[in-house]
């Protein structure tokens, strides 16, 4: 029963996050900076921040790497056992990379496309939304990395 409550409370939110408001519109590395500072706070897990950023940053994107950061951290701080966690931002090409990595348990890829993570499938999901891509890279006692590519313009409509 508790599992299940854990699971419904996973899935409302990750719900809830797709179908937010937009946030207010900010400046991506202060917001991705406050939020590692919460992150630390809560759980007294250090956090290193390295943030690149182009000149301009759409909204739409912003949004996306800062809800991308927050999930992250969040399965960090649930699920890790982590001792430290870096947040890595820059562009690569015509996108922008948000990185999240621990140094945490880790856990088995295959097993967790069968369980049910909401977290993931909703960041998995609105990166797919914004014409990007997610990456999981894990392995039982060797930490978590989680890619986000976001690209910072639309993609050309098919002629």
């Amino acid at each position: 029963m508790l599992r299940a409550r854990s699971t419904l409370a996973d899935a409302r939110r990750a719900i809830g996050q797709l179908r937010a408001e937009s946030l207010p519109p900010a400046d991506l590395e202060q917001a991705v900076r406050q939020e590692a500072e919460r992150f630390s706070a809560a759980t007294g897990i250090p956090c290193s921040v390295q943030i690149e950023l182009p000149e301009a940053v759409p909204e739409s994107v912003t949004e996306n790497a800062l809800r991308a950061v927050s999930e992250a951290l969040t399965n960090t701080a649930r699920h890790a056992r982590a001792n430290s966690a870096w947040v890595e931002i820059a562009p690569l090409g015509n996108a922008l990379r948000v990185s999240v990595r621990d140094d945490g348990t880790g856990f088995e890829l295959a097993q967790q496309q069968t369980q049910d993570h909401y977290g993931l499938l909703g960041l998995r999901e609105r990166a797919r939304l914004a014409g990007g891509t997610l990456e999981v890279s894990s392995a039982p006692g060797r930490g978590t990395l989680l890619q986000v590519t976001l690209p910072l313009s639309p993609p050309e409509p098919a002629a």
